[in-house]
């Protein structure tokens, strides 16, 4: 059966879109055109204030491919000449359908509540889209929601849908795994003003080189602060960053516990960490936003598949200023910043003592054939 184009808006808006391949701008315009809506766009943004009068249009979408400083340019004077105007940035391959959702109205990511959120995990800071209220959030996070992958473990599932997720995360004292933690913290960056996009990562921590290749199953996230683009992950488990990561510089960046880099890597990024003076590598980063049915459908193989690292392993994991805390099966380590790594073979009845007095996670009778399992794994 032949898919019907969606209806056209009630009424016909005028719509700007810039960007930088023509032939992208072009296949958005034709599928506004066949949608009622009166469309033209331009390969220069930084002319395009000059080349067209802003009175004219209803709303401005920007692509992915212009730069931050002539993004940033280009809605300043937009909005200068014609404040009520909206600014939208959209990505090529859903475009058009960000921009009726923009003009929808219903363009945002679902909301936080920030309140919530803020005494979850702390945070007592003004609540401005800055740099210091990123890095705050980015160490507070996973220092107050343990990561953790105990629902797949158990044959549960993970559900991502948004009131999940908080009832889940700040609702009670549970954690997550990556696609909650960062989708999350997704939902608060945005709500904060932030722009953010997500990605997707191929793990390569603990991988034996030369491996098989896995499949991109971890979230990630990026910002833009003053033309600065940054690596924003909340969720990777044992070597977590606990700050945000520059991702236009391949120098090495210090953090609290460890030091990272972000190198290129054939037409990905790769994130590393140094450890014991070893440079060790984390996961590689495909720069291309993804949509939530990605997000969805990386989350079911990761939370169902029954050779994930999920369904196979208790794995629990928590930073704070001093350590980091990481529960594999029955054994559990610490390493804190410049001394000797701690490490401890649990029986089951010191895996759920851990569980509870070192992850604060409210241990359900439920978990205890997993528990068991994982004492007997070793």
């Amino acid at each position: 059966m032949t898919r019907q184009p969606e209806a056209p808006a009630a009424s016909p808006a005028r719509i700007l879109v810039l960007g930088r391949s023509q032939n992208a701008i072009d296949t958005v315009l034709h599928g506004l055109a066949q949608l009622g809506h009166a469309a033209q766009g331009s390969s220069r943004p930084e002319q395009a204030a000059a080349d067209f009068d802003p009175a004219a249009f209803d709303l401005v979408a920007i692509g992915g491919s212009v730069d931050g400083a002539t993004r940033a340019a280009v809605k300043q004077a937009f909005a200068a000449r014609h404040p009520s105007i909206r600014l939208v940035d959209v990505q090529a391959p859903v475009a058009v359908r960000q921009i009726l959702a923009a003009l929808a109205g219903t363009e945002a990511a679902p909301a936080v509540d920030l309140d919530q959120y803020f005494a979850r995990v702390g945070y007592r800071g003004p609540r401005t889209a800055d740099l210091a209220t990123l890095k705050a959030l980015h160490e507070l996070q996973p220092a107050a929601i343990p990561f953790e992958g105990i629902d797949a473990l158990l044959g549960r599932g993970i559900d991502l849908t948004p009131g999940a997720v908080d009832r889940k995360l700040l609702g009670s004292t549970r954690g997550g795994y990556c696609f909650e933690q960062n989708s999350l913290f997704r939902r608060v960056l945005t709500t904060l003003g932030y722009p953010v996009t997500p990605m997707m990562g191929r793990v390569l921590w603990n991988m034996p080189p030369g491996a098989r290749p896995q499949p991109r199953t971890h979230q990630v996230l990026r910002t833009e602060l003053d033309g600065v683009p940054w690596l924003v992950d909340v969720g990777f488990g044992s070597v977590v960053p606990t700050e945000p990561l520059r991702l236009d510089t391949e120098e090495a960046q210090e953090t609290r516990h460890e030091t990272f880099r972000v190198i290129p890597f054939g037409t990905e990024l790769l994130l590393q960490a140094r450890r014991d003076g070893v440079w060790l590598s984390v996961y590689q980063i495909s720069q291309d936003a993804v949509q939530d049915a990605d997000l969805e459908a990386a989350n079911w193989f990761t939370s169902t598949h029954p050779e994930s690292n999920f369904r196979r392993n208790l794995l629990v994991t928590r930073v704070t200023p001093e350590a980091r805390h990481t529960l594999f099966n029955s054994r559990y380590t610490v390493r804190r910043p410049g001394r000797a790594q701690e490490q401890h073979q649990l029986d089951a009845g010191g895996i759920e003592r851990t569980l509870v007095e070192t992850f604060g996670l409210p241990v359900e009778p439920g978990w205890r054939p997993a528990i068991e399992r994982a004492a007997a794994a070793g």
